[in-house]
């Protein structure tokens, strides 16, 4: 089935600080995700590859502003699920939560620090017939790259 997803607001920001310039450019992406703490198999299975895949996500989004004199763009991923910790991993209580820091040696101006969290909650998922889908029935690996493709999309957002 092929499956178009429309994101409506998931994400949400807290505890920021001073807005960032919309010029601010960056020399290093770096992301954190203690994969480790994860018990559930079929849930460390799903986020096998988070940290790299969330990366390179941010480097595509942020490609017109890589300067070697840019700040840093820091990412710690602190939880992968919104539902109770002890349930079983189900791809409907997937989520993503972590705090970003943007830090500039040269302009401690630019400094930024806020949490996002994005969650299957408030996600419309329709058919190609428009119909809508139930988030059940959505492919683990669309489920996936939907969380990782958002959470990138909202840190961008949210620094630029």
């Amino acid at each position: 089935m092929s499956a178009r997803l429309i994101l409506s607001a998931a994400a949400i920001g807290l505890m920021s600080t001073t807005a960032i310039a919309r010029d601010l450019m960056f020399n290093d992406v770096d992301v954190t995700a203690d994969l480790t703490v994860i018990e559930d198999t079929e849930a460390a299975a799903f986020w096998n590859t988070l940290e790299t895949d969330l990366e390179s996500r941010l480097l595509a989004l942020l490609a017109d502003q890589i300067d070697e004199n840019g700040a840093r763009l820091v990412v710690n991923v602190e939880s992968f699920a919104v539902e109770e910790p002890l349930a079983p991993f189900t791809v409907e209580n997937a989520a993503l939560s972590g705090r970003v820091h943007v830090v500039d040696l040269s302009n401690n101006a630019n400094f930024e620090s806020f949490e996002l969290s994005v969650r299957l909650e408030g996600l419309s998922v329709q058919n190609a017939d428009g119909a809508e889908v139930l988030a059940t029935d959505i492919a683990p690996d669309m489920v996936y790259s939907t969380l990782v493709d958002s959470f990138a999309e909202r840190i961008v957002d949210r620094i630029n």
